[in-house]
């Protein structure tokens, strides 16, 4: 019985250090999964200020830019920085939207401008501006000279002159600060800063404000009429 009892034990003390052993294998492994995660946490943590940090500076570029663009002026909209922009460019060449061509979206340029396609936005031209026959704009246009042959149903804003041909079409109030011709058909106001020439094949609905007028005969206006001055909301250049 003893030693039988004796072997029992023996077996028993292996068994228990076979589990104290393996029991402090897994705190080992345990305490460097632990290390390694705090190792990555740390690091992770420096990479994300880093970003935070890169990300501020691009954002604090980007205002200063801004800031440096606006400087002197009160009043700057996104459009006049636009053309700003696109005047700063070496040798710009005439702008092109051929016909077939679908823009979605302003459309900005800095040159001389035609456009036989269709735009489905504004159009800001520091420069002439010519709608052929198959061009479409919908929304509101603003240049220096224009010359319509097609469609617009935004308003128009021309600082120098506005020309529609027997073929255009404006869907909305026209304005022009020094000469306008009308061959085509307007529906909305017209405001011209000088002279305003309604030739045989024009047809008027609203209301005209000019300078001068000349109505030559077969022209059609269906409005009122005051000879005054508007006040432009496009400053002159």
């Amino acid at each position: 019985m003893t030693a039988e009892s004796n072997e029992l034990k023996d077996k028993k003390t292996r068994v228990d250090m076979h589990a104290d052993n393996t029991k402090s294998n897994g705190n080992e492994d345990t305490f460097d999964e632990l290390a390694q995660a705090q190792h990555k946490g740390l690091f992770g943590k420096i990479n994300a200020r880093f970003q935070d940090k890169l990300q501020d500076s691009r954002g604090e570029d980007g205002i200063r830019d801004a800031r440096q663009e606006t400087a002197g002026h009160g009043s700057v909209t996104a459009d006049d920085l636009a053309i700003r922009r696109a005047k700063s460019v070496n040798n710009p060449r005439r702008m092109i939207v051929p016909e077939g061509v679908i823009i979605e979206g302003s459309l900005t340029s800095g040159s001389e401008t035609e456009i036989a396609g269709r735009v489905d936005g504004g159009v800001t031209v520091d420069g002439n501006l010519n709608l052929e026959s198959s061009g479409l704009v919908t929304g509101n246009v603003r240049a220096t000279n224009c010359t319509i042959l097609g469609l617009c149903e935004g308003n128009m804003e021309c600082t120098q002159s506005l020309e529609l041909g027997e073929s255009g079409r404006l869907n909305a109030d026209a304005m022009s600060g020094h000469t306008m011709l009308l061959a085509g058909e307007v529906v909305g106001n017209v405001n011209c800063g000088g002279q305003l020439h309604l030739l045989a094949s024009a047809k008027v609905t609203g209301n005209i404000r000019a300078r001068s007028i000349i109505i030559d005969e077969g022209a059609i206006f269906n409005g009122s009429c005051s000879m005054a001055t508007p006040k432009q909301s496009v400053a002159s250049k």
